[in-house]
Formats: C-alpha cells, structure tokens, sequence
C-alpha cells in the first residue's frame, strides 16, 4: 500500500506535509504509539500513529521526534487532530519537510483503529498477491533446472523477479557468478561484518539483501541482491531469495560432487599410465587420457613436485597455470607429493611450472624425457621422480639438466639397481657416522677439507672415518670404481626415499 493510496480513502486523511514524493511512500502497517523512543516499537515503513500528548508545549520534542522517525526509515508520522492540537504543528510540518518524512492529519472523527485496519486490509491483500507471486517464482526456478547452466538460469530468473542485480559470492569472497552490475566489494565487507543470516541493508545508497548459502563442505557461499532502480528492493524479494537459496546452495553441491567425481577419474587414468600395471591395457589408458584432452598426438612429459610437506603439493595451481598457457593437464590427487601429465611445447611447460613454483614456496619439480606413446609414461615418470629429488625448493630441473649417475638410475630403474645398491650401502649403514663420512666426501667433491668443515669435525677426525669406509668397502674411495658404485647406490637410495 502506498501513503497516496491511504490518503485517497474514505477516512478523511490528509497530508499536512509539502513533500510531492509522499504519495508514493510505501506503508507496512500503522501503529498507536504514546511513548518516548517510538523507534523501538516500530518497523521501516510503517506509519505512526499519536494523539501528541507528550508534545504538547515542546518544540524540543516534536523536532525529535520527527528526527527519530526518519532516521529508523518510518512511512510517516499520523497525528490526530481536536484532541491535543487542533491542527499539526508548523514546528513538527517545518521539521518534516526538512527531513522528507510525510506527516498525516488525523480528524478527530477518525479512530486510529480504522486507520490501523485499513492498512492491515491492503496490506493482506499484498501478501495474498505474494504468495501467489512466489508460487510461481518456486515453478519458475525448478524449470530453470532444465538448462545447459542451471546455476546460472536460476540466479538469472531471480534477478528478473525481483528487478534486482543477483550475485553470487564464494565463502572466500570471490564473484562466482553476477547478473549485471553491482558494489561487489562494498557488498562483500557488509557481508563480513555481519551475522551470517538473511540480512537487508543500505551499500553506498543502493538496498541489498544478501542471503547465506550453506555447502556440504561446511563453508557459506552468498547471494545478494541489489535494486536497479535505485529504489527499495520489494517485499517480495525477501521471501523470494530465500526460495531460491537453497536451489542454488543444491546446484553448488551438485558441482561440488561432479568436480570430485572427475577429479577421481583424472587422478586414476594418470595412476594407470604412470605406474604400467599389468592389469591396465595401455591402448585402454591411453583412450581413458584421450577422453579427458591428452591424447599423446604431442609429446606428453611426467612432472613431479617435491617439497617438504607432500601433503599439500601445489598440484592444481600448477595445473591451472599450465591450462592457461594452452597445455593439457592430468593431475594425481596428492597421494604421492604430486604427479602430472603434461602435453605441449616442453619450453612453455617448464616456463608454466617455474611460474606456478614462484608462488609455492619450498617446492620443487623434476620434468621427465617426452613421450608419444602410453607405454613411454612409466620412463618419463621415473626421470621426473629422479630430477624432482635433486632439485632444489624454487626450481624446476629436467633429466636432461643431470648427470649420469642420475640418468642411470632413471633409465634402468631404482627397482633393479636396489638390491645392488642396497647390499653396498647396509655395509656402511652399520655405523651411520661412517655413512655421514662417506657422504659429504663425495658431495663436497673428494675435498677433504670441506666435507670435514661441513661435518663440523677436524680433518684429521674425517679421514680416519673415511679410511674405516675402505675397510667396510674392502676398496679405496680414490678408485673410479668405488666412487661411481657408491653415487649411484646414494642416487638410488635418494630416489626410493622420495
């Protein structure tokens, strides 16, 4: 109902005020109020209602009053007239059209009563008019279920609805999806800052609503809306977001379901070809990886991430930076510190993963040799392991960046080279300070000094520990032999380890 309309009745009502917008002000209801602080009591766009008994001889007060329904957004303030005042006061209808608050006169034949039911009669009428409203809204968003981006549709036939903007945000913030233009951040800090219930509130002079949408994770997305005609958003648009609220928070889950259920799928077809299972046909692999974008008609190479917490590997930030750059990707769920197969240009991959490293502190990636074929991917995936276990936290090393040893031990495998690998260094692995000798000698390049400086031990200390080594080994450690023999075994041990 509208203040015009109640004016136009058959109560005798009439504006006191000057303000020519008034007509149009929207009224909830009316309420008899008598008492200090009406704000309490009274709802926006409702219209107060008062005989003026405590305004009689206080211009202090009417100013107050007037002030105080302003500002909590009232329809207006009805002041009856022949019982305190014989007509509304200049200071309250000077006040009044200082502040834009409509002011009624009430003729003193005219029950407050009436008044009353009068616009509650309109108001149920509205409601009625609602409910039918939001019957079709429910039919019209479930038809929205039927399209190819039911999400979309939905929000897309609540905007239209409600004549608003709809937006919908992450838990995180971010706009996932928005119909037209709006605040987007000065909605999402009003979000913040408040509970998260339905709320309807003022953004920078537009009226938004904002409604929170529960996941099955346990986080709260959020839709909002926010008028496009710069006027109040209407009744209906209350009732209608929480109608379609929990479609949307449905289809989110739906969503949610698919992408893990992919994810599955993805991560399994690079398990079968990384790992050459007898029980998987490679030809069957390689149509699973075909399916999903990967189809070897370029050479494919494995990537492998290292870092010291595996189970937060930055796979999908790498995948994501590499699909951006026009590279197909299929990523391993993290079981194993990460695991990737990669198709296109090797210099753009490796540029794609230095880059996605640069945000991923204390991570490393080894790059595998090319592949055109399923049967390839095991060898590939081997380089990588290898490479990604010598590569510091930052940078991306490809086999081709190491040295034989490494070569070695990724083209024949850690698995056959352990067992002779293993017999030699369980001889050094009984006693761990000899091992640690061992070690740093070779790793500070058979200098002495700096293996010793690195150990924290005195020269003289490292040497006798190296010359129990030749003992255990039965050979010098100055021999080719035994230095190449001892680099592998610790290649394959670093291997196994990562």
């Amino acid at each position: 109902m509208t203040l015009g309309e109640l004016l136009g009745g058959d109560l005798g009502l009439t504006l006191a005020s000057t303000d020519p917008a008034a007509s149009d002000q929207r009224v909830l209801g009316a309420h008899s109020i008598e008492i200090d602080h009406p704000g309490v009591w009274l709802e926006r766009d409702w219209l107060m209602l008062t005989t003026g008994v405590r305004l009689r001889d206080d211009p202090v007060a009417q100013r107050r009053l007037v002030g105080e329904l302003a500002e909590i957004g009232a329809a207006g303030l009805g002041l009856a007239e022949g019982i305190v005042f014989d007509r509304v006061p200049e200071t309250i209808v000077e006040e009044a059209d200082r502040v834009g608050l409509p002011v009624v006169a009430v003729p003193l034949q005219t029950a407050f009563r009436d008044v009353i039911s009068a616009v509650n009669r309109a108001v149920l009428s509205t409601d009625v008019r609602a409910l039918q409203r939001l019957s079709s809204l429910q039919l019209f968003l479930m038809d929205a279920l039927d399209d190819d981006q039911p999400r979309r549709a939905v929000i897309q036939r609540l905007a239209e609805f409600t004549d608003a903007v709809a937006t919908l945000f992450s838990a995180a913030g971010e706009v996932l999806d928005t119909t037209g233009p709006a605040p987007t951040e000065r909605l999402w800090e009003q979000i913040r800052a408040r509970p998260g219930v339905l709320i309807q509130f003022d953004c920078d002079g537009v009226d938004a609503l904002a409604t929170p949408l529960a996941s099955g994770r346990g986080d709260v997305s959020w839709l909002t809306l926010t008028s496009m005609s710069g006027q109040d958003l209407a009744r209906t648009a209350r009732p209608a977001a929480r109608a379609a609220a929990p479609v949307v928070a449905a289809l989110a889950r739906l969503d949610e379901l698919a992408a893990t259920q992919e994810q599955a799928v993805r991560s399994a077809v690079v398990d079968a070809l990384v790992q050459g299972r007898s029980d998987e046909v490679p030809v069957t692999a390689a149509g699973r990886a075909a399916a999903l974008g990967l189809d070897f008609g370029s050479p494919v190479v494995a990537i492998v991430l290292a870092g010291l917490d595996p189970t937060e590997p930055p796979v999908e930030l790498v995948a994501r930076t590499l699909f951006a750059q026009g590279v197909q990707v299929l990523a391993q769920a993290p079981a194993d510190g990460g695991t990737l197969l990669a198709q296109g240009a090797r210099e753009v991959i490796r540029a794609g993963v230095e880059e996605a490293l640069a945000r991923a502190p204390g991570w490393a990636a080894g790059i595998g040799r090319s592949t055109r074929t399923a049967a390839g991917v095991p060898a590939s995936y081997r380089d990588a392991g290898v490479a990604a276990g010598r590569a510091a936290p930052g940078i991306v090393t490809e086999i081709d960046d190491l040295d034989v040893a490494a070569a070695i031990v990724a083209d024949i495998s850690p698995e056959r080279l352990s067992p002779t690998a293993g017999r030699l260094l369980d001889t050094l692995g009984s006693q761990p300070p000899v091992r640690d000798a061992v070690v740093a000698y070779l790793e500070h390049d058979l200098d002495v000094m700096a293996a010793a400086r690195s150990l924290h031990l005195h020269h003289n200390s490292l040497r006798h520990r190296l010359s129990r080594a030749e003992k255990l080994l039965g050979r010098p450690l100055k021999d080719p032999a035994t230095i190449t023999s001892l680099y592998v075994a610790l290649a394959v041990a670093a291997t196994k380890d990562g």
